[in-house]
């Protein structure tokens, strides 16, 4: 009687340096999604669920494109976590000047001045001249409130316009979803040659949503120029791309082609 034998090495030996490529890159893969994960898994322990708020303008019009325009300006408007972008172009026949220092954020109520992101500026203390916008010109600003915004050590601290994580707190976690409805609004300070107007906006958060940590949107605190195409990936992005799905096309490969050996009898 004939028995079953399984054998490992019945026929020609695969050479290992046929597949270490594939298996190598197919293991950075399996190796980020990993990290990515259990990155994931200690914010959530930390700082509990984390949730984005998603907003309309209410005045002086009703939108949800966030933007506004008249005769003078087109400016738009846009929320992540801890800033509002800002971009204002001057459509009017003379220079645009906005002043910063006039310039206020209102948050429930309660009202502050505001600090300009890109270069840490508190716009309370700033020089009353700002550069100014030529007809056809645009400014791109990221404004926060001048206390949500520190150095500490050697680095700058944000702090979030509204709250966006819960520390794992029934508490907590009912007061943030009932911010729905809260008012944000945000004074602007102009002048089109020497005539002064002053622009307020008022938005509203029409809901707040529970959103995964690994699918957290990254800050994206400034609305693109006016006619500016969408910027394409960077070098940089293509490579990281071309290593994810060489890893997966090759392991894919290696599964496939492996040679299969059947039991000898």
């Amino acid at each position: 009687m004939s028995h079953r034998i399984f054998t490992k090495c019945s026929g020609p030996v695969v050479p290992l340096r046929a597949y270490s490529l594939e298996v190598l890159l197919a293991c950075v893969v399996a190796a980020a999604v990993l990290t990515g994960c259990s990155a994931a898994g200690r914010l959530e322990s930390t700082y509990g669920n984390k949730y984005h708020y998603f907003y309309s303008m209410v005045s002086p019009v009703r939108n949800d494109t966030l933007s506004f325009r008249d005769e003078r300006l087109s400016i738009r408007f846009r929320f992540d976590d801890a800033a509002v972008g800002v971009q204002i172009q001057n459509i009017s026949p003379v220079d645009l000047h906005v002043r910063w220092t006039g310039a206020t954020i209102g948050i429930g109520g309660r009202t502050s001045g505001a600090r300009i992101r890109n270069d840490h500026q508190d716009t309370t203390s700033a020089p009353e001249s700002s550069p100014s916008i030529p007809p056809q010109g645009f400014s791109r600003e990221a404004l926060t409130r001048v206390n949500n915004m520190y150095f500490e050590g050697n680095r700058w601290r944000e702090l979030d316009l509204l709250p966006t994580t819960d520390f794992n707190s029934p508490l907590r976690r009912d007061s943030i979803l009932n911010l729905v409805k809260s008012v944000v609004d945000i004074v602007l300070p102009m002048e089109f040659g020497r005539e002064k107007k002053l622009y307020r906006f008022t938005f509203a958060v029409d809901s707040v949503r529970r959103i995964p940590w690994s699918l957290e949107p990254l800050p994206d605190r400034l609305p693109r120029a006016p006619g500016a195409p969408r910027m394409g990936p960077t070098s940089n992005d293509q490579i990281t791309a071309a290593i994810l799905v060489a890893g997966f096309l090759g392991f894919s490969a290696y599964m496939l082609t492996a040679q299969k050996y059947p039991p000898v009898e």
